[in-house]
């Protein structure tokens, strides 16, 4: 029966042609603005750490001198730490995985035959653990071994991006490559790393940086190869920086540490460390503001706390979530004006025996029909309107897009928006006497 009654909807499109599209682009216009705001929010609020959301930690060090009043972020936390601060947490014999991390942009170079090609790529320096912690897979070979983390060799690991450009895809393990004139040796190959937004260092690049990371090297290598970070660098005092050496002995804040802790007691027992660790830094001089301390935040509170999704993109999801309300009121206007037109039509299936559910029924197919041309026209403006938000903001361009699962709640909520204004129009004219109708005829 319901197959008979969305039969009988196609055909009655064509009987108020007019009318059922300015229903059609009520519901249209609603759901493409409110559902591409949605797909932005959605994307932006997205925990990309899955899983690990809960056992990954950034470090904080309120690390500064009584001389300010407060520095850094709103709680007087920075979102960096220093190179100092970073060797030392990394040098603490402790049980868990961790691991620091600064950006960096070179040069690559490789060999064909007697050329020699280069191009820029985005890495990293991080130790081993990382690997692990952030769960990059591997195609070829594997991280480098702990014990480079305490004594540099110049190896490297790619992503299958910078592996097809140097080595045509193939396994490089074995092979080299040179970084800004620096020979290293290929340990693996991993997957290309691309998490959204890139919550591991939101202090070197945008949330939604179109840069992505195409290979890492040892941390324990920085003193040697003198590579400056591509980020924020900030201090709270005047320092003389001649040389990198300066650079790394500095109260410059300029890369992030992350800890993995696996439950409430390691958290706990890291942070009666960091405690200790500001303690011990205070008696050498250092950390000498009152409120130094040092503080732990997961991957979901990271996020927040650096306001990924700011109180402007929530707002604009409500505003979005409004022009829908103010569009279906439309329609259900619309309908109505729709129904009563039908109404001696509906006057005259009732005297023939129809029931008030078969005719509540067939209009509601009518509009389910019109929800349906509705969504896939908003549909069609979601796409329009995200393309514009790459084109306007290029942050956006890895994340603006309409996946397949917001296509599927698009057309529900379009369906589901149409019924819903559907049904006091449908129920006016089902509960009006089928006597009045015909009397009209």
């Amino acid at each position: 029966m319901f197959a008979y009654y969305i039969h009988l909807s196609l055909r009655q499109l064509r009987a108020m042609p007019v009318l059922n599209g300015f229903i059609a682009l009520a519901i249209a216009l609603g759901i493409g603005v409110s559902m591409t705001m949605m797909t932005l929010y959605q994307a932006l609020s997205h925990n990309p750490a899955g899983d690990k959301s809960s056992v990954l930690f950034n470090v904080q060090l309120a690390a500064y001198g009584a001389e300010l009043e407060t520095w850094g972020g709103h709680d007087g936390l920075p979102d960096q730490i220093t190179y100092q601060d970073a060797k030392n947490l990394r040098n603490a014999d402790l049980p868990f995985k961790s691991s620091p991390m600064y950006a960096i942009g070179e040069v690559i170079e490789k060999s064909t035959g007697t050329k020699r090609l280069s191009n820029h790529y985005k890495g990293r320096f991080i130790d081993s653990d990382f690997f692990s912690m952030f769960e990059l897979e591997f195609i070829y070979g594997q991280p480098w071994s702990s014990s480079v983390d305490e004594h540099p060799e110049r190896l490297i690991v790619i992503d299958e991006n910078l592996n097809q450009w140097a080595f045509n895809g193939k396994n490089s393990v074995g092979e080299t490559l040179r970084v800004k004139e620096n020979q290293f040796t290929v340990v693996g190959v991993v997957k290309e790393w691309r998490p959204l937004p890139q919550f591991h260092h939101l202090g070197s690049r945008s949330a939604f940086s179109r840069n992505f990371d195409n290979y890492f090297l040892p941390f324990s290598l920085v003193p040697e190869l003198e590579l400056y970070g591509q980020g924020s660098i900030n201090g709270w005092k005047s320092e003389s920086i001649v040389e990198f050496k300066d650079f790394l002995q500095s109260e410059l804040i300029w890369m992030a540490y992350w800890v993995e802790l696996p439950t409430k007691d390691a958290v706990s027992d890291y942070q009666n460390f960091l405690s200790a660790y500001v303690s011990e830094q205070q008696s050498l001089g250092r950390f000498t503001h009152p409120q130094a301390r040092g503080r732990l935040r997961d991957v979901a509170e990271w996020l927040s706390y650096k306001a990924v999704v700011n109180e402007d993109n929530r707002i604009l999801v409500g505003l979005s979530l409004l022009f829908l309300l103010v569009c279906m009121v439309n329609a259900v206007a619309l309908l109505l004006a729709k129904f009563m037109r039908k109404a001696n039509e509906a006057g005259v299936r009732r005297a023939l025996g129809a029931r008030r559910i078969d005719i509540f029924q067939q209009f509601l197919s009518d509009v389910s029909v019109l929800g349906g041309i509705g969504g896939i026209a908003g549909l069609m403006l979601s796409v329009l309107g995200l393309w514009a938000l790459r084109v306007l903001y290029p942050e956006f361009q890895n994340i603006a897009h309409l996946d397949f699962g917001m296509a599927l709640v698009t057309l529900a909520v379009s369906m589901g928006a149409a019924i819903i204004s559907g049904i006091y129009p449908a129920y006016r004219v089902c509960k009006a006497q089928p006597s009045l109708f015909l009397k009209a005829q």
